[in-house]
């Protein structure tokens, strides 16, 4: 008797196991730049907000730009959702398909040196990640400066819209861009991790009052056209 109740103890931790949500909970950054004193541009970096949700292969990001931004990457589907919320003209939303990222990135090859750098970063030890992107047509490369923890547990393909086959999770990007006629570096970095097991599959849903922007009025055909990269 004692055994018989053994094995269905054993049976039941198995199964409560196997059905343990994957890591899901909230990341708040920041954005700092060095190379200008411009306090402008700084100031107008500080305020722009980005909130991360994260769980498994999703995440989702909430910022703001004097807009709401919303993008939703799905990593099961590998489905991009980017959802702008236009004031005076409601939510209007970009769907990309697996199929769609890979030709978009077709002529853009990653490489990752992963060095043995390492920091704390949010309270998780992150390593230090080289990406380099090479556009195969013209040869031009851009160096990514990534941090990236394995301590968060999140699924393989949470990183296949931004930096496929990156392993880890970035809680920190350095990146090289020109202003005013110099060199700076932007530098967006984690000052939160919070754990939540609230966070349901709904959140990497498009919101319902989300239009597609195919179907957005007249007057919105240069953003059309930026995003959809054709003539609306």
């Amino acid at each position: 008797m004692n055994r018989l109740f053994m094995i269905i103890a054993v049976m039941i931790l198995s199964v409560s196991t196997f059905a343990q949500k994957p890591f899901a909970g909230n990341i708040t950054f920041e954005n700092t730049a060095i190379g200008t004193d411009d306090p402008n541009f700084l100031s107008a970096l500080s305020e722009q907000t980005q909130e991360y949700i994260v769980m498994g292969n999703n995440w989702r990001i909430n910022a703001n730009y004097g807009f709401d931004l919303i993008q939703i990457f799905n990593g099961n589907s590998k489905t991009l959702s980017i959802v702008l919320d236009l004031p005076g003209y409601g939510k209007y939303y970009v769907k990309k398909t697996a199929d769609e990222l890979d030709k978009d990135r077709a002529n853009i090859k990653m490489d990752y040196e992963y060095t043995t750098e390492t920091k704390s970063i949010a309270g998780y030890n992150c390593k230090k990640v080289l990406v380099k992107a090479t556009d195969l047509e013209t040869d031009e490369e851009t160096t990514v400066t990534l941090w990236v923890t394995d301590e968060l547990g999140l699924g393989d393909e949470i990183n296949y819209a931004q930096y496929p086959g990156l392993k880890g999770y970035p809680l920190c990007t350095e990146a090289k861009t020109e202003y005013d006629g110099s060199e700076i570096t932007v530098i967006t970095t984690a000052t939160k991790v919070t754990p939540n097991k609230k966070v349901k599959a709904t959140e990497f849903l498009l919101p319902s009052d989300a239009k597609d922007l195919k179907d957005a009025p007249e007057d919105l055909n240069e953003l059309k056209k930026q995003l959809l990269g054709e003539d609306e």
